[in-house]
C-alpha cells in the first residue's frame, strides 16, 4: 500500500513478517491411512501425528525419512524442530505366528515353528510317540474334531495355531488253537490297556 507523507511530518515505517512453513508428508510405504499433511512453522516445534497406518499382515514400527528405513528415524508423536519439509516413510515389520505341537499323552512333540505372513509353512515330518498306540495325525483339537493336518503337510494360515497329537491304541489278536479238537473259539481283538474278556466258549 502506498503512502504519501506530507508536510514536515516523519512516518516510520515497519516491516511486517509472515513466518516461514513447511510441509510435513507422510507416506503409508505400502501401507493404507496415512494421516494427513501437517504444517510445521519457522522456529515452532511440530509435534508428529500419532496416527499409525494399516497395512495387512505387517505391523507398523515406525517413521523413517527413506523408504527403505536407512535415514533418520521418528516415532509417532514425536516432535519435529528443523526448518525444511519433510517427507516421512512408513516402516514395516512382517508378522509371523507361532505354530505349537502337543504330544497330547505322547512324547517327542516337534519343536515350535514360525510362521511367516503370506509364506506356506511345511509342517514338522518328526512324529512323537506314546506307548501301546500308533500316532494318527495332527488335529487343531485334543479330541480330533478339528482340522487335520498330516506330517510334512502345508500350512497357510496367518495365525498362532496348536497341533495335537491323535493317536489309535494298539490292537492284537487272541487266537484259540483247539490242539487237536475242534470248535475252538473266534479269535478277538485285544485293545491296549483295556481289559479282554476271554471266549466262554468250550470245545
Amino acid at each position: 500500500k502506498n503512502l504519501t507523507a506530507s508536510g514536515s511530518s516523519t512516518v516510520t515505517l515497519y516491516a511486517q513478517w509472515t513466518p516461514d512453513t513447511y510441509t510435513v508428508h507422510y507416506d503409508a510405504n505400502g501401507g493404507n491411512s496415512a494421516p494427513n499433511d501437517q504444517t510445521k512453522t519457522y522456529g515452532v516445534t511440530l509435534t508428529l501425528s500419532s496416527t499409525k497406518p494399516t497395512r495387512m499382515g505387517y505391523t507398523f514400527v515406525a517413521w523413517n525419512t527413506k523408504s527403505d528405513g536407512s535415514g533418520t528415524t521418528y516415532a509417532s508423536g514425536a516432535v519435529y524442530t528443523a526448518n525444511a519439509p519433510l517427507t516421512l516413510y512408513a516402516q514395516w515389520k512382517i508378522n509371523t505366528y507361532t505354530v505349537s505341537y502337543n504330544a497330547n499323552g505322547g512324547t517327542g512333540a516337534p519343536n515350535g515353528q514360525t510362521k511367516t505372513y503370506g509364506i506356506d509353512l511345511t509342517l514338522s515330518s518328526v512324529q512323537p510317540t506314546r506307548t501301546g498306540y500308533t500316532f494318527k495325525a495332527w488335529n487343531t483339537s485334543a479330541s480330533g474334531n478339528g482340522t487335520t493336518y498330516a506330517p510334512g503337510s502345508r500350512y497357510t494360515g496367518n495365525t498362532n495355531l496348536t497341533l495335537y497329537a491323535q493317536w489309535i491304541p494298539d490292537t492284537y489278536t487272541v487266537h484259540y488253537d483247539a490242539n487237536g479238537g475242534s470248535g475252538a473259539p473266534n479269535d478277538q481283538t485285544k485293545v491296549y490297556d483295556i481289559d479282554l474278556t476271554l471266549s466262554s466258549v468250550k470245545i
